[in-house]
């Protein structure tokens, strides 16, 4: 749940809050990511996520779902990639994690295939599936290279993670190509900081910035208010549904 401190800062006018981060980010944040997470936590990632290797990458994200674990998806979002799908048909879940929307999907009666980026995320999301009893294939990969063929999926869906990649016109681009009706994301509506407790390297402040990723001339793209979530993610979001 948001802190008590996140509630304040809420309630205080604009120009208040962006002064409180200033502040924050010039004297405060850095450090106390620092001590809250420890040695594994990549505290300047924002500085330095476009001169790593992949697997650089991989590690990073390995680390976090060892020591930390992240899964955003809630019920509630499950639902609103359902009520944007149409079934039967294929669907592809970019940067799965623990396997929550695909494993919610799979349950639904779609034929799905989770990939993500970290082998850590895939085995928890395989026991989870197996637990589920859903039937799920996995693949590892990058969202701006996907490992599959053009247009082989009725539906790419991705949660939580568009926010993550390194090349947001190279991932637009491969959604594009192996999509054959729709892209569904969720994404947060966030500001750039430098220094935040998560490894987000794309900032979406507006709908039409997350829009512009895609340039698909059919498509809705909203605000939703995510803040009473209970999971990793608590806040403003985008959701956005382009049809090719």
């Amino acid at each position: 749940m948001r802190s008590l401190y996140q509630r304040f800062k809420e309630m205080l006018p604009g120009p208040i809050r962006r002064v409180l981060s200033a502040v924050n980010q010039r004297w405060f944040a850095r450090t106390t990511l620092q001590k809250k997470y420890g040695d594994w936590f990549e505290v300047d990632w924002r500085r330095k996520f476009t001169t790593v290797t992949d697997n650089e990458w991989k590690e990073v994200y390995d680390r976090a779902w060892r020591n930390h674990g992240n899964d955003c998806v809630e019920e509630s979002d499950l639902l609103l990639f359902l009520d944007s799908l149409s079934l039967p048909g294929s669907v592809l879940d970019v940067g799965c994690g623990a396997g929550g929307l695909v494993i919610g999907l799979a349950k639904a009666g779609y034929d799905v295939t989770g990939m993500d980026v970290s082998e850590e995320a895939l085995a928890i999301a395989r026991s989870a599936a197996e637990e589920a009893g859903v039937s799920v294939r996995w693949r590892v990969g990058f969202a701006e290279q996907l490992p599959f063929a053009d247009k082989e999926f009725d539906y790419i869906v991705s949660a939580h993670t568009l926010e993550h990649v390194r090349d947001l016109e190279r991932t637009g681009a491969e959604f594009r190509r192996v999509a054959r009706r729709k892209i569904v994301v969720l994404t947060p509506r966030q500001s750039f900081k430098r220094y935040m407790d998560n490894y987000h390297t794309q900032f979406f402040e507006t709908s039409e910035d997350l829009a512009s990723v895609f340039a698909l001339k059919s498509f809705d793209c909203r605000e939703i208010d995510a803040s009473d979530h209970k999971n990793e993610f608590q806040g403003k979001a985008l959701f956005y549904v382009g049809s090719l």
